[in-house]
């Protein structure tokens, strides 16, 4: 009887110490189960935390480019043609057009060449190279002399010619000499030396004197404008700066400073024919006054017979008869 109890409660200890380690292996197992699902789900949201982030960075650097990026002259452009008050079109566009000039004139120049050719896209085009004319004058040589549309208006080139003749009036002569267009070279090129004469008379006469193909009627409006420049001076200046000039152009030049003298200061150009030298210039200078004045004109007799060759001097004394 005690051995069966014994074998009985032998057999509970074993049973309980069976269930004791099934329940142990439940729980730990449970337990793993756990934090492998924690630490599945904790390396997720850092794996996500990660995407969110390199996900939201690109955006950002966009972001950040648009917000940095400068819209382009074109797109700027084409968004101020759209706007339909004419004034104000106008004064938009040509201010976009000065600011993109000074930065890429040439690209701002081909964008205007292939606008719709209106009277409104004519404006643009001058604005702009008039523009360039004053702040970048070799630039807006290329362009003008590359586009048949601009050296063929007139006011383009003169307003070139007039700026590159103050700045080397040799190039814009060569300037010139390459224009494709006769019509357009012949046009502007007196009034080009007539500029000249204004700056650096001597050194137009210089150039005159070596280039013979300028015509008689050209030479003699270039004289005039010479005589303009001079008169405005003193007596003492004409004198002195009237000799500085090739002696082959002062019996003309001459002729044209007296013809242009005040009439209220003719006792003045009477002196200046008076202190002249040269028997030619002097010629010239009374044959001037007398046509100027009138044939009754006074007291002429005495600078006449200044003159030494008989039939010079008969031939103004014919003129005042």
């Amino acid at each position: 009887m005690k051995k069966a109890n014994l074998y009985g409660k032998w057999i509970i200890s074993i049973s309980l110490l069976i269930i004791c380690g099934c329940v142990y292996l439940i729980q730990t197992n449970v337990n793993e189960q756990v934090i492998e699902e924690t630490s599945a789900q904790m390396h997720f949201e850092i794996n996500n935390t990660k995407h969110i982030k390199e996900t939201l960075k690109p955006k950002a650097s966009h972001a950040e480019n648009f917000e940095t990026e400068k819209p382009t002259y074109t797109a700027i452009l084409d968004k101020a043609l759209l706007i339909k008050d004419k004034e104000l079109r106008i004064k938009t566009i040509s201010n976009h057009l000065i600011n993109w000039a000074k930065e890429a004139p040439f690209e701002c120049v081909h964008w205007l060449d292939e606008q719709s050719k209106t009277p409104e896209q004519a404006l643009y085009i001058s604005k702009v190279i008039h523009f360039l004319i004053t702040d970048n004058l070799p630039v807006a040589g290329r362009i003008i002399l590359n586009s048949e549309r601009l050296h063929s208006d007139q006011s383009i080139v003169d307003d070139y010619l007039s700026s590159q003749v103050a700045v080397s009036p040799y190039d814009a002569i060569e300037w010139l000499n390459n224009l494709d267009n006769e019509k357009m070279k012949q046009e502007v090129k007196l009034r080009l030396l007539q500029n000249w004469a204004k700056l650096e008379p001597a050194q137009l006469l210089n150039y005159l004197e070596v280039h013979t193909d300028i015509t008689a009627n050209n030479r003699y409006l270039i004289q005039q404008q010479l005589a303009q420049v001079l008169i405005k001076k003193s007596s003492q200046q004409i004198q002195d700066e009237f000799y500085s000039y090739p002696s082959s152009f002062q019996p003309n030049l001459a002729y044209s400073v007296i013809s242009q003298w005040p009439e209220h200061e003719l006792s003045d150009a009477r002196e200046w024919i008076f202190t002249l030298e040269g028997e030619q210039s002097k010629y010239f200078a009374i044959k001037s006054y007398i046509d100027y004045t009138g044939k009754s004109s006074a007291n002429m007799n005495e600078l006449i017979q200044q003159i030494h060759s008989p039939k010079l001097r008969a031939h103004l004394l014919k003129r005042l008869q």
